[in-house]
């Protein structure tokens, strides 16, 4: 027998395989389950039972729970199942730290933020007061001329 290069469709021929002697050993199972229930079903009458035929049931229900053995090693239920990290991860404490070093920059942007509006609004009440005074002398300048006159 040549061995032969694993190739891309492994895993897919790999699966199918599996399915295909998980099948054969289900209906190996279930042909055997009516004799294996017969052989377990009056253990009293065990006494009165042939040793050739006793030798057969216990032949049977090994070879079943053989069987089924088999068909969890073939689907390999002993392992421990992989951990499949999907999503990068990191130590609650870490977060922590992040969150809090955030809602520190957030603190800054924010008193940035209210500092820049209030010189904003200091300029443009400063500006709004020059032009009120402004306004203010030309009404007292038109009205002293008037006056004059």
């Amino acid at each position: 027998m040549d061995l032969l290069p694993v190739t891309a469709d492994y895993d897919q021929i790999s699966e199918r395989m599996r399915q295909v002697a998980a099948s054969t050993y289900m209906e190996l199972i279930e042909g055997m389950r009516p004799h294996v229930r017969e052989a377990l079903s009056d253990p009293a009458g065990i006494h009165d039972t042939e040793p050739g035929r006793l030798q057969a049931y216990t032949a049977m229900v090994k070879l079943q729970a053989t069987l089924i053995k088999e068909l969890g090693l073939l689907y390999r239920v002993q392992d421990r199942p992989r951990e499949e990290v999907t999503e990068e991860s990191m130590p609650l404490r870490e977060v922590e730290l992040l969150l809090e070093e955030a809602q520190r920059r957030e603190d800054v942007a924010v008193a940035a933020a209210t500092a820049a509006a209030e010189a904003r609004m200091l300029a443009a009440v400063q500006q709004q007061e020059v032009v009120d005074l402004a306004v203010a002398r030309d009404r007292v300048a038109r009205g002293l001329k008037a006056l004059g006159r």
